[in-house]
């Protein structure tokens, strides 16, 4: 009984009683051949933890012993370059480690608290194996999806077995627009029937100055080409340049004009005929080149309009010869 008493009187010996359930040493032999009275009580306290152990682990799920069972292997490839005592001495705090890690899954058990949860607040410790993994990977990927974004997100899970879920209720920012402000409209002149109508006569007539000034600098860009020509070619040739642009400009203008002139003389000639009950006729744009072609051989000489129809006739000729297929060769 002394022996009894001295074996359980501290945490450290208490915690090698499972000793003798995985091998018997031999001092433990020899202290069975001394006396057999406490040899056969040594023996009904061992048989006593076997059967306690058993029912432990019987409660205990099965990934969480796979996972256990897969630590050991590893810890015993490790020791396997270890000598016998430190083989010794790892395979005692396994085992403490495994019985402090089953006497608290017991209590645990015991006052209503799942293991997943219990894996939870014991997460400090190496040897947890319980199935909280994908909650773990959860949380991590939630710390760095916050660092990347900047922002608490909630992630959370019910229970082991149900999906993780992020909170639908999110906090309503301080900066926000909380009466609509109008937004302004962009208006262009041209195409807003405030504006009221064009009308091109009226136009030209008020803005007729601009026509004299726009003379005037053509002719002092004819100048400035001339004078230039030698002194600054790159200058020269920039006015030549705008020189140009404004010829084309201003006979663009003159054939825009002619073309209305056309057009107002029609519009007037429909309109008698309108009075004496005739029926009007809108001129197409056919028609109004062949008005235009017709009114400009008219004003043009003998030799210019030689010219001109030879330009023509070479141009018609030119667009008939690309549009001409070509012959293939035989082979």
């Amino acid at each position: 009984m002394p022996k009894k008493i001295e074996q359980y009187s501290s945490d450290e010996d208490s915690s090698d009683v499972s000793d003798v359930e995985l091998s018997h040493t031999e001092g433990s032999d020899s202290d069975d051949g001394s006396d057999g009275g406490s040899a056969d009580d040594r023996e009904k306290e061992e048989e006593e933890q076997r059967a306690a152990l058993r029912k432990q682990l019987e409660d205990v799920p099965f990934d969480k012993l796979i996972r256990m069972r897969q630590k050991a292997a590893a810890g015993k490839a490790k020791v396997g370059h270890l000598g016998e005592k430190d083989k010794a001495r790892l395979k005692a705090e396994a085992r403490r480690a495994l019985r402090r890690r089953l006497g608290k899954d017991s209590e645990e058990s015991d006052n209503g608290v799942t293991g997943g949860g219990g894996a939870r607040g014991s997460g400090s410790s190496e040897d947890d194996f319980d199935g909280s993994a994908p909650e773990m990977a959860s949380a991590g990927g939630s710390s760095q999806q916050q660092q990347r974004s900047g922002k608490a997100v909630d992630l959370h899970r019910e229970s082991r077995k149900m999906p993780t879920v992020m909170s639908s209720k999110r906090p309503v920012g301080r900066f926000r627009q909380v009466v609509d402000m109008p937004q302004g409209k962009t208006r262009d002149p041209r195409f807003d029937g405030l504006s009221g109508h064009l009308n091109e006569d009226l136009f030209e007539k008020s803005y007729g100055f601009l026509e004299e000034q726009r003379k005037q600098e053509m002719a002092d860009l004819k100048v400035q080409a001339r004078v230039l020509k030698d002194r600054n070619p790159r200058e020269a040739a920039k006015a030549r340049r705008a020189l140009e642009t404004m010829q084309s400009q201003d006979s663009a203008q003159q054939q825009k004009k002619r073309v209305q002139e056309l057009k107002r003389k029609h519009r007037k000639m429909e309109m008698e005929a309108v009075k004496q009950g005739k029926t009007p006729y809108f001129l197409g744009q056919r028609e109004l080149k062949e008005l235009e072609a017709a009114q400009k051989f008219g004003s043009l000489s003998n030799a210019k309009l030689d010219r001109f129809l030879e330009k023509r006739r070479k141009r018609n000729a030119a667009k008939d010869h690309r549009r001409m297929p070509f012959q293939r060769r035989d082979e």
